[in-house]
């Protein structure tokens, strides 16, 4: 394994992360991409190739998921830019890593391996359950009508439910609706790399062929399995600062934990280092951590994050992993979407409070579309956060912008 090199203080660690995450100020001489401009959709390609991708979500209590990430990180988005750059520019594509995500184009060709992974059920084991319901004449009848017709989508398709094994459990009965078994094909061939997103009518996907979809310089280009471990765990581990194999795995979901682990020791002592990371109780990592050697005096020297207070989305990236989350910033989060109403501890849709480089708060909101206004249903601050005027004023105005950007009033 080696020796622990570097201990990477906690705060310094909390603050390359913020910036890593495209929430603070870059780094000098910045190894990830940087947004060459703030007020177009042209800033969109250079924040999601930062990010490394943007999760997708249909949850839209205030905002989807996709459009919030974005908002957070730059208050002049709106929600078009987006589309112009899926729809039109076609420089980023929608698929999968960990959930439904959006990335930049040019890493299709590592995404073809991604491809294969899935065919294989290498993912995640669930899968072949789901998949399970649809047959090879279900999967060739959906192919032929898109390459003879064109962009379709599932409901252009006969509403047959698709049928799986569960084990005597009726999903339906714990009401989760059955697909129909065109969704259900149109989504491993999605997958699987021969369908695309060419658009949403809405919140629902219109698949065409990806020939049709991925521009050809992407499609044409080709790239080894040996260079798709080496790009996916050299990016993972990048936009982590440091992290552990199961760590790099999980950013993309593109490798598994051992490619992982053979990655790290393989480049140790070359450019790949082990480290230890300060937590905010003030211990120490003990299990093995990973750094990029280049990146040690950029993390080390990271600069303050903005003071300003900032919403973000559940589903943020700076948060994703919640277990990090809680032993380096020492906020315990989770997502209650699907908690019974009783047991909530907090709310439905409950947004992290950061201001600086720590989280302060959660308050729990909903667009209330129908009303027009958005409402604060719940308002928690951490232990030792002094609720001031001042800091209730700066929280006020923070969601009075999210409320113009879901196209509502302050209620």
């Amino acid at each position: 394994m080696g020796e622990i090199g570097a201990l990477l203080p906690n705060r310094a660690f909390r603050r390359a992360l913020i910036s890593l995450s495209g929430l603070g100020p870059e780094f000098q001489d910045d190894p990830l991409p940087s947004p060459t401009t703030t007020s177009s959709p042209e800033w969109v390609d250079g924040m999601v190739a930062r990010l490394g991708f943007v999760q997708v979500d249909a949850v839209s209590a205030v905002e989807r998921a996709q459009h919030q990430i974005l908002f957070s990180r730059n208050p002049r988005y709106r929600q078009e830019w987006l589309d112009d750059r899926i729809e039109r520019a076609r420089t980023l594509f929608e698929n999968w890593t960990h959930d439904a995500a959006i990335l930049p184009s040019d890493v299709y060709p590592y995404w073809r391996h991604f491809f294969e992974r899935f065919r294989k059920y290498e993912v995640h084991p669930g899968y072949k359950r789901y998949f399970s319901g649809v047959t090879k004449r279900d999967l060739d009848r959906v192919l032929t009508r898109i390459r003879r017709e064109g962009p379709l989508k599932p409901r252009d398709f006969d509403p047959e439910k698709a049928r799986w094994d569960w084990a005597g459990v009726d999903p339906e009965a714990k009401g989760i609706p059955l697909p129909t078994v065109a969704k259900v094909a149109m989504e491993w061939h999605w997958r699987t790399g021969k369908l695309a997103v060419t658009r949403r009518d809405k919140r629902e996907k219109v698949y065409d062929l990806a020939e049709r979809v991925v521009p050809e310089e992407h499609r044409r280009r080709r790239v080894s399995r040996a260079e798709y471990v080496d790009w996916a765990c050299r990016q993972g581990l990048r936009r982590l600062g440091a992290a552990t194999p199961a760590q790099i795995a999980r950013f993309f979901q593109a490798v598994s934990t051992e490619q992982a682990i053979g990655w790290c020791e393989r480049r140790l002592r070359r450019d790949v280092v082990r480290v230890a990371v300060e937590l905010a109780n003030r211990d120490r990592t003990t299990a093995p951590v990973y750094a990029l050697a280049e990146d040690l005096d950029r993390i080390a020297s990271a600069r303050a994050a903005p003071r300003r207070l900032r919403l973000l989305s559940p589903f943020d990236p700076l948060i994703h992993d919640r277990q990090r989350t809680a032993r380096v910033f020492g906020f315990d989060y989770a997502v209650e979407i699907f908690v019974p109403r009783k047991k909530r501890k907090y709310g439905y849709f409950v947004l992290p409070i950061l201001e600086g480089d720590r989280f302060t708060g959660r308050v729990d909101v909903k667009a209330d579309r129908k009303q027009r206004v958005l409402r604060v249903l719940g308002l928690w601050w951490e232990a030792g956060v002094d609720a001031s005027p001042q800091r209730r004023a700066r929280l006020e105005r923070e969601l009075e912008r999210l409320a113009a950007f879901c196209g509502v009033a302050r209620g």
